[in-house]
């Protein structure tokens, strides 16, 4: 009998070695483990046999082979090296970076590995060592395009872009065929402004490597396409993108802007429907989608649209304020929606109303109690429907009826009355009802007794709970479901402002009277309340969001500072603020404000956000000059127009703005407020003061004048500002104001030595009206020609003026 005789390891090993090299991985894999077996223990075999799985896709089990493999020869660099290239390619860079320190403590002069450990640092972010290893590979290897490349990718990454763009130059002149470096080439280009260039870098990369250019590059080339205003082009490129891969969200989303700028708005909402639809973590979609909302009135509504309604008010980056007609238009699709507004707005008696019938079928429409506690509803329609609901639930409440089951609704009608400051109308009978149930609840508190949460949501909607001597005594205790929504809003979100305002600095004195008026105005009526503004998750340098569309200003030779300073000049309750500390990145900003109870109300809001590059400061714009700070960006919207002298005032901006330093401005357009001029002539007239109980008379009589068919009030009663107690005082009763043309912003800007940049438009229809009417290059920036558009279209700046300018 012939007893075979077992291959010894040299030879298996060898064999196994010769398989591997020729793709036979199975064959290979069977031989090392023989290997393994006749010594379980042998470095090599376990190595080898790690290799193979590892190009058979099992990555742990490689990874724990090498591993042993390492564990019995710590010095062996072939083993440390496979291992660190495994873990980092696995997604563990500090285990991969441990191997490559180890690697170089024994063989320091190889730069592979150098450039492998600046690889691991980059992804454990650590970018200062990251630079510091990709140039100790360049040390040891100066042609070494890779180290080139890595080092430019970080450069990039940190806001290096001159040094970042000589760093992928570098690695182009080493190899010319270098597809990648071609491409995040262009991406730099982009970054600095140079958008001719990066469209070429683009371009070259896709015709000369087909193959790599995936649908990200077609996306950046149209992003640049766009943002050099080519539309057309731009499209194509997102089109072509979503030809190579169907389910590329930003494709989608980014198709999506270029089509609603065309006015293809049906189409653009397709496409942010279906970029939601692919990734619904990215707040940038649910944005994209927001807009595309925006400007519709919905004919048709299913489930799926109430669903993405919510959650887009859900969202972070969402101002719940810009969806409100769309929400209104599909709210009202609903048969039970529809009904009970018909039914409650019909001029019939409150007392035939239900309350807790209709009270819970409201309760059960998730969207509309969603948007009744973020956000004024400005509707006539829908007002009058909640305030002979209000006096329904009050005269259940007298009545001792305490059913929770509309309780839901009772809560977000509550908050919603909270939000609006009150500013529905109420009745002399209402008004004793409230006193006597507020007297009830107080007997209730000092008795140490429940107090129904019936009770409490009926007097929320009339007045706010903060304001009585026992609500300190409720924020003690636990109040759980709807209720703890009221409590929290009305009475601990209230104390917290109180206790913040003795940590609001005072940077100036306030002496002027103009400025004392406009302060006492903004402490009792903080302008604007509000519960969510939209803010981003990462901001971008100044030169980007000002270059990039939709604004595509020309900003010549402008280099973004690093760490810019910002000043926002009037800050009111904080939503400014926000949203400028979180649009350009690694800003400081300093907020000043008249008012320490809007401060309060922004410092509250910041930290509730874990916003934590704001500084506020109560400051009277007049006396900034003596603060000895200068800024990178200056922005003063809605401000400016209310002190005694704004040309003073902005020549005080403009002193304390660096030299090329940026401004933005917000003034109120004589042609667009003529409504407004004509109604404060009729408030003068008739003596209204500016009193809650005057406010909300005034309100009633102008409403009574729409109803009579004078046309000049209905943009004032479909406006937002008409439906809360601040914003319509600040709209209609505000103790100064001056409106401006455009010829006299640009006498002001040529007097304080301003280039004017371009306006700050959202709606891009207006955008593409002017751009047909005037087609010529640089219409855009000739106020000229906007104001000649401004006659012809009145409603254009109904807002305000929203400019940019730079300081000469």
């Amino acid at each position: 009998m012939n007893i075979p005789i077992s291959p010894d390891r040299k030879s298996l090993l060898a064999a196994g070695v010769e398989q591997l090299q020729s793709g036979q991985l199975d064959v290979a894999e069977a031989r090392f483990r023989e290997a393994l077996a006749i010594n379980s223990d042998d470095g090599d075999a376990l190595h080898l046999l790690g290799v193979v799985l590892h190009q058979s896709g099992h990555i742990d089990d490689a990874i724990d082979l090498i591993q042993k493999a390492v564990d019995q020869d710590p010095s062996n660099v072939g083993f440390l090296n496979n291992l660190g290239l495994m873990r980092y390619g696995a997604g563990q860079p500090a285990e991969a970076l441990e191997c490559f320190r180890k690697i170089i403590e024994i063989i320091p002069n190889e730069p592979e590995v150098h450039l492998s450990l600046g690889n691991a640092l980059k992804d454990l972010g650590n970018t200062e060592e990251a630079v510091a290893a990709y140039g100790q590979a360049l040390v040891l290897k100066a042609d070494y395009p890779e180290a080139h490349f890595n080092l430019a990718d970080v450069q990039h990454s940190t806001g290096g872009l001159e040094d970042a763009l000589e760093s992928y130059d570098q690695a182009l002149t080493l190899n010319p065929d270098f597809p990648q470096a071609v491409c995040n080439r262009g991406n730099v280009l982009k970054d600095l402004g140079r958008l001719e260039d990066a469209v070429e870098s683009y371009r070259t990369f896709i015709s000369r490597w087909p193959e790599f250019a995936r649908a990200e590059a077609h996306v950046n080339l149209g992003d640049t396409l766009r943002d050099l205003g080519r539309m057309e082009e731009a499209i194509d490129s997102y089109r072509m993108a979503l030809t190579l891969d169907s389910d590329f969200a930003p494709a989608h989303h980014n198709l999506g802007n270029g089509l609603r700028e065309q006015g293809e708005l049906d189409e653009a909402l397709e496409c942010h429907q279906r970029a939601v639809a692919i990734n619904s973590e990215d707040d940038v979609f649910w944005a994209g989608l927001a807009r595309s909302y925006e400007t519709i009135s919905f004919s048709l509504v299913d489930d799926d649209l109430f669903q993405n309604l919510v959650q887009l008010l859900e969202r972070p980056i969402v101002r719940p304020s810009n969806l409100i007609q769309p929400i209104i238009s599909a709210l009202r699709l609903l048969p039970d929606f529809s009904q009970i507004l018909e039914e409650t707005g019909s001029g019939g008696r409150d007392s035939e109303i239900a309350y807790g019938e209709v009270a819970e079928r409201l309760s059960a429409i998730p969207l509309f109690l969603k948007i009744l506690g973020l956000n004024p509803i400005n509707d006539l329609e829908i007002e009058r429907m909640l305030t002979a609901l209000r006096r329904a639930m009050l005269r259940e409440t007298e009545a001792g009826k305490t059913e929770e089951k509309g309780l839901a609704f009772s809560t977000a009608l509550a908050l919603q009355c909270f939000t609006n400051e009150y500013v529905f109308s109420e009745t002399d009978e209402e008004k004793i009802a409230v006193e006597t149930l507020e007297q009830q609840i107080a007997a209730m508190v000092e008795n140490g007794e429940e107090v129904p949460p019936s009770h409490l949501t009926t007097l929320a909607a009339y007045r706010p709970l903060y304001g009585f001597s026992w609500a300190g005594k409720l924020s003690e205790s636990e109040w759980a479901g709807d209720i703890g929504q009221v409590i929290e809003r009305q009475i601990m979100e209230p104390l917290q402002e109180q206790s913040l305002r003795s940590q609001i600095p005072s940077l100036t004195a306030i002496e002027n009277a103009v400025s004392q008026s406009v302060r006492e105005q903004y402490e009792e009526n903080p302008y604007p309340r509000w519960v969510k503004t939209g803010i981003r998750d990462k901001g971008m340098d100044i030169g980007t969001v000002l270059r990039r569309a939709p604004l595509r200003f020309d900003l010549g030779d402008y280099q973004s500072p690093v760490s810019p300073e910002v000043l926002v000049a009037g800050c009111g309750t904080g939503q400014h603020a926000l949203n400028t500390a979180t649009r350009f990145s690694d800003a400081r900003v300093l907020a000043v404000d008249l008012s320490l109870s809007g401060l309060s109300y922004a410092l509250r809001k910041t930290e509730e956000l874990e916003v934590s590059n704001i500084e506020y400061a109560q400051a009277d714009i007049m006396e900034l000059g003596g603060i000895d700070r200068q800024f990178d960006i200056i922005e003063s919207s809605g401000v400016l127009h209310h002190l005694e002298d704004p040309l003073a005032g902005w020549r005080v901006l403009v002193d304390l703005l660096r030299p090329g330093g940026l401004m933005k401005i917000g003034l109120y357009s004589e042609t667009a407020r003529q409504d407004i001029i004509y109604l404060r002539s009729l408030i003068a007239e008739k003596g209204y003061t500016a009193s809650p109980e005057d406010l909300r008379q005034c309100r009633r009589d102008i409403i009574a004048m729409l109803e009579d068919g004078d046309e000049q009030v209905e943009k004032v009663c479909k406006g937002v500002n008409f439906f809360s107690l601040s914003e319509c005082r600040d709209l209609l009763f505000h103790v100064q104001e001056h409106r401006f043309t455009l010829t006299q912003v640009k006498e002001a800007l040529q007097t304080l030595d301003l280039e004017f940049l371009g306006f700050e438009i959202q709606n891009q229809g207006v955008l593409r009206a002017f751009r047909d009417a005037y087609p010529d290059k640089g219409a855009l920036t000739s106020l000229d020609q906007w104001h000649e558009f401004e006659s012809d279209n009145p409603d254009t700046f109904r807002g305000m003026y929203q400019f940019w300018c730079r300081k000469g």
